[in-house]
């Protein structure tokens, strides 16, 4: 199974469920990605989190939001892990089409 997740937040509590999703995922054998988008670019840049840059050795694919990652002022040659990938929304779309679950993770509620 491919399984898609979409994270929009740099909160411990996106951090933490992100990470536990991945290696249930992972454990059970399904193929993942894992999209950054919003403030979750941050998760994933140089020095960032190396538990979730890690993954990138057990086969998950890490994709930042090119647009997110310059309105986080993270445009600079080397700002992401070794690995990273920078994307866009248009192929966020493509994602979901291919994938056969997508989860988003870490938005906010807006009432």
């Amino acid at each position: 199974m491919n399984i898609l997740f979409v994270a929009s937040s740099e909160s411990s509590a996106t951090r933490e469920t992100v990470k536990g999703l991945l290696d249930a995922a992972l454990s059970r054998g399904h193929s993942v990605t894992v999209f950054f988008n919003d403030e979750s670019v941050r998760l994933v840049k140089a020095g960032g989190d190396p538990e979730l840059v890690g993954l990138l050795s057990r086969g998950v694919r890490l994709l930042i939001c090119r647009t997110h990652a310059m309105l986080s002022g993270l445009t600079a040659a080397g700002a992401f892990a070794d690995g990273v990938e920078s994307s866009s929304f248009v192929e966020l779309v493509e994602l979901m089409e291919e994938s056969d679950r997508t989860l988003f993770v870490g938005g906010e509620a807006v009432w």
